[in-house]
C-alpha cells in the first residue's frame, strides 16, 4: 500500500500521531510519504490538533481511496487503535527535530478545566499508559506531553525512568503546582532538567504560596527553566492578568501568557501577549505600562524630542541591555570561582597547620621537655626559628660530647 500523511497544522511540531502510523505502516512493508497532490494514495491520514482559532483546515487535492481524519481538531472520539497507539515514533518524519523524543507516560487530569479538553478526551484520572523505552530510543533529549503526571498514582516510578535516562527533560505540557509535595520535588530533581511548565489559568485560585514553596524545594533555580502559562481572555480582568505576571516575576518564574479563543481578545490582551512573550522586551521593560506596542515603527528620536520621550526610547536598546545582562552574568561567575578559590584557601590552611602539628609532635616525641620549653620549641618552629630554646640547645651538647669522647 502506498500511505500519505497530510500535518494539517503544519510542521513547527511533531504530529506524534502521524509518526506513530508511519512507523506501524512501515513494520507492515507499506510505503509512506508527505502527501503530494500530484500523486494517488491507497489511504491517506489528515492529523489536525487544532482547530481553526489557531489553524485552518487542509483544502488541497487529494488523490486516495480513502481518507482518515483524526486528531482533536476533527473532534474528541477518534483514536489510535491499540497496536498503533503502542508502536514507537518514526522520528525520521521530523529531520529538523532529530535527537528529541515525544510521547505520553500517563494520560488523563482529575482538574476538569472548562477551558481543557483533557478530561473530556482522556479521562478525569491520570494513569500510567506507557514505559519510557515505548518511544525513547537514547535520544539526548524527552519533551513530555504529560496534562498532568503529578497526579498519577505511578508518578514516582515514571519520573524515576526520566531520571535515569540521562537524557534532559522539557515537561512540555506543565506541572500541576498544587500537587508538589517535598518527595515529589526531591524527584524532579533528579531528572535533568531543560525546562519545567507550570500553569496560573484560574486568578480566582492564589497560586502563591505553591510556587514560593517549590522555588525553595526545586534544584532548577534559573527563572528561565521555570516558565509558567499565563491564561487569559477566559473570565479574567486586565487588572488580574497583570497581577499573575508580575507576581510571577517576582517569585522567579518566567511568565507566559496564552489567549483562549484569540479571535475574541480584545487589543490590550494581545499587546500583554506580545510584551510577556517577547523575552527581550519583558526582561528590559520593568512595567506594561511602559510598553509602546509600536515600538518596532518607531525610528531614532527626532530633533528637540523631550527628555521623557528620549529616556522612554532607550528603554528598548535592547542590544545594551544584552550587554549589560552579559556583564552581570560574567560579574556571578567571577564571583563564584573567588569563592570556591577561598574555600579551597582555606582548606590548604587547615591541611597546613593539621601537618605542622603532625611534625611537631613527631620532633618531640620521647623527649623529656617542660612544658615553657615545649610552647618555645613551637613558637620558633612556626617564626623564624632564630633562637633555638634551651632543649635544643641541651641535645646539641650532649650529642657533640657523645662524639668527645
Amino acid at each position: 500500500m502506498r500511505i500519505g500523511l497530510i500535518d494539517v497544522d503544519g510542521h513547527r511540531w511533531p504530529n506524534l500521531c502521524l509518526m506513530k502510523l508511519s512507523a506501524y505502516h512501515k513494520n507492515r512493508g507499506d510505503t509512506v510519504e508527505w502527501h503530494r497532490e500530484s500523486r494517488r494514495y491507497d489511504l491517506v491520514y489528515m492529523s489536525r490538533v487544532f482547530t481553526d482559532s489557531y489553524s485552518k483546515d487542509f483544502t488541497g487535492i487529494i488523490h486516495a481511496d480513502r481518507i482518515v481524519r483524526g486528531g482533536t481538531g476533527y473532534g474528541l472520539d477518534n483514536r489510535l487503535p491499540e497496536e498503533v497507539e503502542h508502536t514507537c515514533p518514526d522520528y525520521a518524519l521530523y529531520p529538523q527535530f532529530a535527537d528529541t523524543a515525544y510521547g505520553f507516560l500517563s494520560r488523563g487530569c482529575p482538574r476538569g478545566c472548562g477551558f481543557c479538553i483533557v478530561g473530556k478526551k482522556e479521562g478525569l484520572r491520570s494513569v500510567a499508559v506507557a514505559d519510557l523505552s515505548e518511544f525513547w530510543c537514547g535520544q539526548k533529549e524527552i519533551k513530555l506531553l504529560d496534562a498532568n503526571l503529578l497526579a498519577c498514582p505511578d508518578w514516582e516510578r515514571l519520573l524515576a525512568q526520566l531520571a535515569d535516562s540521562g537524557a534532559t527533560v522539557d515537561f512540555t505540557q506543565g506541572l500541576d503546582v498544587r500537587l508538589m509535595t517535598p518527595k515529589k520535588a526531591a524527584m524532579l530533581n533528579r531528572v535533568r532538567t531543560k525546562m519545567l511548565h507550570f500553569a496560573w489559568d484560574n486568578p480566582e485560585d492564589d497560586l502563591t504560596p505553591y510556587f514560593k514553596q517549590f522555588a525553595q524545594m526545586t534544584a532548577v533555580k534559573d527563572c528561565r527553566k521555570r516558565r509558567v502559562y499565563v491564561l487569559t481572555n477566559y473570565g479574567s480582568s486586565h487588572e488580574q492578568d497583570l497581577y499573575r505576571i508580575y507576581t510571577l516575576r517576582d517569585m522567579g518564574y518566567d511568565p507566559y501568557v496564552m489567549i483562549y479563543e484569540k479571535a475574541t481578545a480584545p487589543p490590550i490582551t494581545r499587546q500583554l501577549q506580545r510584551w510577556v512573550n517577547n523575552k527581550r522586551l519583558f526582561w528590559a521593560i520593568g512595567d506594561f505600562n511602559d510598553y509602546d506596542p509600536d515600538w518596532r515603527k518607531q525610528g531614532a528620536p527626532a530633533a528637540g524630542s523631550s527628555g521623557k520621550e528620549n529616556r522612554k526610547r532607550r528603554i528598548y536598546d535592547l542590544n545594551s541591555s544584552n550587554k549589560l545582562q552579559k556583564v552581570l552574568t560574567e560579574i556571578s561567575r567571577t564571583k563564584e570561582k573567588i569563592a570556591a578559590q577561598q574555600t579551597r584557601l582555606r582548606e590548604l590552611e587547615q591541611q597546613k597547620t593539621e601537618l605542622e602539628n603532625v611534625e611537631i609532635v613527631g620532633m618531640v616525641r620521647g623527649l623529656s621537655v617542660a612544658p615553657e620549653e615545649l610552647a618555645a620549641f613551637i613558637k620558633a618552629f612556626r617564626g623564624s626559628k632564630a633562637g633555638a630554646p634551651v632543649f635544643m640547645e641541651r641535645e646539641e651538647n650532649d650529642g657533640l660530647e657523645q662524639k668527645t669522647e
